[in-house]
């Protein structure tokens, strides 16, 4: 079983709950009794409240058009509710107050070296910005004089409010028609002027209309400009074409343009009769014949009639070339006097379109401030509009401090969190192993067996103690217990017999469950070898073994052989293999072919092998040799131990691969102080009060 190692699991935090719950009981019963002492000691005060909803003016008269002025004014609305509780606190308004109130209320406040001051700690605004609305109270022992002051405030405050606002609306009224409608006025009259005078120099006409026309005019232009062009490409192709007919009579007269001068189509047909005569007439009559010469002489005459016609043809498309040049110049000259009068024509109305909005706003502004006028001279005598009394005080039943259920909720989960945090702490501080279920739940280990405190213990002091036939049953039965773990589990091993006890620490009875271990083993007639292997500190043979001979010191040095440094101990089948005292380079010794040669001829000889290591957090080579061993139990002990230093040792023994059975949990104190057997079958749980059995 593997500890959770991200965060602690659901079992580690009920095991804290169960070590630590007093001290969140005594935290959080302290905390409950603070709160009760406190509320139900504490003076009862009352807030009676008067709702006010503060809201924008609309006007009388509404328009389908914005007014600028009233957008404006509602982008600062959250000013103007600010202000409003500003004015709600003012020393001016509590003074006046206070000086409203009856003479037995008044008198109260004016004993003090503040009235106002005083007066003004009562006062409770309480904002509600979602809704624009504020809670205005007055805290007070005595609920009645608290509803009639908070209530006098906010009715001087409306008043007050009132009174401004109608000298506001009068200066107003004043400014707008004395400066802002003349200004506005002549701002309007100005823009008029300006358009007219603009209409009389330009010789007003629809700006808009012209510049169409234009860009029709523009169009047509255009249009006949890219035809003209045209027209003077084939002109010249044409003229390029007839040029190119040469004084041969033949280059050229296959051009398509020669072909489609009708003119010239019916002399280029004679021509071709007359040249195909020749060549028929050729091969029967000789070069000198008169009919042949006949025949070129007629071929001479159609080619001067052709050359006469395209003479005449160049001449006529040379007149129609320039004609159309000249055209093509006229209409470029209408193109560019055309958009000329566009450009101007766009200027123009660019021009006419900024002075008429101009008109269009001072009208606008002038028309928004003359409604504005109307609307503040129709209102000037009303009260103030954009602040509403929702709810008037009333006479509060229950207080508002303290607030019973409140504190003590408050209370609750102060003193859950204070008991919490105590236990945390108090965790931090003491990890002790306090139960087999915190070596399951922390460590990470099967509780094999629970050893309780011996009572030799105390007289042994650091020694190990073995128990004999007079022992209470309770103790001999706990090894009984581990004995049945420890052999059940190694029937799982093939060929297992080599067990290494280890603690995290010194003085947890590593050696008091190695011999009584080894004892209970015995009992049932099995041999039973005793390694020492704690070679820094050795305490088995000076304890249970001869002092004099070889030992495991002399096995290592290569002094003695197995059979010379085994010695026989003072537990009937059980032999001891140890040192009188330590060794010098202890590490490299537990890590010698020797020591494995002695490990090796102990399995061959003993039942059983229960090797007893030195500390794993102390020393570097407990972990090695328990790594040689077949298994390895760790010891704990109770209320000394702690949960991290027995993570630490697991851990260590984890990382060189050593197969762990379990832990033994030593000088273990049952709740009572007593061990609670009887006999019969009473004994066997003893391990009852932790929840489970000795023997698993």
């Amino acid at each position: 079983m593997d500890t959770a190692k991200d965060g602690a699991s659901l079992r580690q935090i009920l095991l804290i709950l169960r070590r630590r719950w007093r001290l969140l009981a005594i935290l959080w019963a302290a905390t409950m009794a603070v709160g009760a002492v406190y509320t139900f000691s504490a003076t009862k005060l009352y807030r009676p409240q008067v709702n006010l909803e503060i809201r924008p003016e609309t006007p009388l008269v509404s328009s389908d058009t914005p007014d600028a002025a009233l957008l404006a004014s509602r982008t600062m609305w959250e000013n103007y509710y600010r202000t409003q509780e500003t004015i709600l606190s003012s020393p001016t308004l509590l003074e006046t107050t206070l000086r409203a109130l009856p003479p037995a209320i008044r008198r109260e406040y004016e004993s003090k070296p503040d009235p106002v001051k005083a007066f003004a700690k009562q006062v409770d605004i309480e904002k509600v910005r979602t809704s624009f609305i504020l809670k205005v109270g007055f805290v007070d022992p005595d609920p009645e004089k608290a509803q009639q002051i908070v209530n006098m405030l906010v009715k001087l405050y409306l008043e007050d409010a009132s009174s401004r606002l109608r000298e506001v609306k009068s200066e107003a009224i004043e400014v707008l028609s004395k400066e802002a409608l003349p200004s506005l006025r002549q701002r309007v009259d100005e823009a008029d002027r300006v358009l007219q005078q603009f209409k009389a120099e330009t010789g007003f006409v629809d700006y808009e209309e012209q510049y169409a026309s234009l860009v029709e005019s523009r169009r047509k232009v255009v249009g006949r400009l890219t035809e003209i062009r045209l027209k003077r490409a084939n002109l010249r192709s044409e003229l390029e074409a007839l040029s190119g007919y040469g004084a041969d009579g033949v280059t050229g007269l296959y051009n398509p343009v020669f072909h489609a001068t009708r003119a010239l189509e019916t002399l280029a047909q004679e021509r071709s009769k007359i040249v195909e005569e020749i060549v028929k007439e050729s091969k029967v009559l000789k070069e000198k014949h008169p009919r042949l010469v006949e025949l070129r002489l007629g071929l001479s005459a159609v080619e001067e009639k052709i050359r006469e016609a395209i003479r005449g043809t160049l001449l006529a498309l040379q007149t129609d070339l320039d004609a159309v040049e000249r055209e093509e110049k006229s209409l470029a000259e209408e193109q560019a006097r055309v958009e000329g009068a566009m450009s101007e024509a766009s200027r123009r109305l660019t021009q006419f379109k900024r002075l008429d909005t101009e008109l269009a706003t001072a009208k606008d502004l002038y028309h928004s401030y003359l409604k504005k006028h109307g609307e503040t001279t129709a209102t000037s005598g009303s009260a103030l509009n954009s602040v509403s009394v929702r709810d008037w005080a009333k006479v509060e039943a229950n207080p508002w401090k303290p607030n019973v259920m409140m504190n003590l909720a408050l209370a609750l989960v102060i003193g859950i969190i204070l008991g919490t945090g105590a236990m945390l702490v108090a965790e931090q501080l003491d990890d002790r192993i306090a139960s087999p279920n915190e070596v399951e739940a922390f460590v990470g280990l099967d509780v094999l067996a629970v050893v309780p405190k011996l009572k030799g213990a105390v007289a042994a002091g650091e020694k190990p103690v073995l128990l004999g036939q007079e022992s209470p049953m309770p103790e001999f039965e706990s090894f009984r217990g581990l004995r049945a773990q420890v052999v059940t589990r190694l029937e799982k091993i093939a060929g297992a017999k080599v067990i290494a006890i280890l603690s995290p620490l010194e003085g947890e009875g590593k050696s008091t469950v190695v011999v009584n271990l080894a004892r209970a083993l015995a009992i049932e007639g099995r041999r039973v070898l005793i390694m020492d292997a704690d070679l820094r500190k050795p305490q088995l043979r000076p304890c249970f073994g001869s002092r004099e001979g070889v030992g495991l010191e002399e096995l290592l040095k290569g002094e003695a052989t197995f059979e010379q440094a085994v010695q026989p101990s003072d537990i009937p089948w059980v032999d001891v293999l140890g040192l009188k005292q330590g060794m010098k380079g202890a590490g490299e010794l537990a890590s010698s072919p020797r020591y494995q040669d002695a490990l090796k001829a102990a399995r061959e000889k003993y039942d059983y092998v229960i090797v007893d290591s030195a500390p794993v957090a102390l020393v570097s080579e407990s972990a090695l040799i328990a790594r040689r061993a077949d298994a390895a139990i760790l010891v704990v002990r109770e209320r000394q131990t702690g949960r991290g230093v027995a993570g630490f040792a697991k851990k260590r023994l984890h990382e060189m691969e050593v197969r762990v059975l379990g832990a033994v949990l030593n000088a273990a104190v049952p709740d009572g102080g007593g061990y609670g057997y009887g006999y019969g079958y009473g004994y066997y749980y003893y391990y009852s009060s932790y929840g489970k059995s000795a023997t698993g």
